[in-house]
């Protein structure tokens, strides 16, 4: 009897592993493709910004995660037609959990790596809001209350980012401070994403069925740790520029910028911007 519950045990487990792998599409090598500039200022015009709260949703998913796909399509509702991207911008970070060869995991693994340990996170789906909250990943009510809350929270910064794609890919981020007040500006870094909005497969390149990805993180710039707002204000204006970072599996026309202001301690983001139409 004991040898038998103990076959059952490792026929489970050996089913549990074989369900996670993942078998990604094949594709020719890639290869770099264009050049990413970015330009980051601080807006003393006298001319306001539009000064609504735009909340951040970082979601942690997994192609061989089974409840992820409910997740997405929660994601997708709210992003699109819920909000739109003037009041929810979102990042999608791959995790290597329970498929560890998660092709879009494997394809920005330094970026998520970080992200993960930054937030701790442990299971896919998670769902982070504003650095903050972390609603039940299954559970639209849930989600969208965290999404409301923060809303709002009277916003201390505008972020107005502006992207082109005239061979190579560029983006241009202004920053107006609202209010200083009750912030200690030493403690805040301006996050900086290019995602891909849009992403299909014939067939699914994972076991949970999906073929359609949206909002996936390709770039985080110039790294993952951000700029100093402290150094952006002493200086007014940094621009940098990378080369050869568009790879040629990505699609530059569904490229977009994502900015973020965030305390490196608390890890609240305090105002979110994109380049989405």
């Amino acid at each position: 009897m004991v040898l038998i519950r103990q076959f059952i045990s490792y026929l489970v487990i050996a089913l549990l592993i074989s369900n996670c792998n993942t078998n990604p599409p094949t594709s020719p090598d890639v290869t770099p493709t264009g050049n990413v500039s970015l330009k980051v200022r601080i807006d003393n015009s006298a001319a306001p910004l539009p000064a609504g709260k735009v909340v951040l949703m970082e979601s942690f998913t997994n192609v061989g995660c089974y409840p992820c796909p409910i997740t997405n399509k929660i994601i997708r509702q709210l992003s699109n037609e819920t909000y739109g991207k003037s009041k929810l911008v979102v990042v999608k970070f791959p995790v290597n959990f329970p498929a560890p060869n998660d092709l879009f995991y494997l394809a920005a693994k330094d970026i998520c790596d970080f992200r993960m340990s930054y937030y701790n996170v442990f299971y896919a789906p998670t769902i982070i809001i504003d650095g903050m909250l972390k609603p039940v990943a299954s559970d639209s009510l849930s989600i969208k209350a965290a999404i409301d809350s923060r809303l709002s929270v009277t916003p201390k910064f505008t972020l107005n980012v502006i992207s082109t794609l005239e061979g190579d890919y560029s983006a241009d981020i202004a920053i107006k401070i609202l209010d200083s007040s009750a912030v200690n500006i030493n403690d805040l870094i301006i996050n900086m994403t290019i995602t891909e909005a849009d992403i299909e497969f014939q067939q699914p390149p994972g076991s949970n069925g999906e073929t359609k990805f949206y909002d996936v993180i390709r770039l985080m710039l110039p790294s993952v740790n951000g700029v100093s707002l402290r150094q952006l204000i002493d200086q007014g204006e940094l621009s940098f520029e990378f080369e050869d970072v568009i790879l040629s599996d990505w699609n530059p026309e569904k490229l977009n910028t994502v900015v973020y202001i965030q305390n490196r301690i608390t890890k609240e983001v305090f105002q979110a911007g994109s380049s989405f139409k």
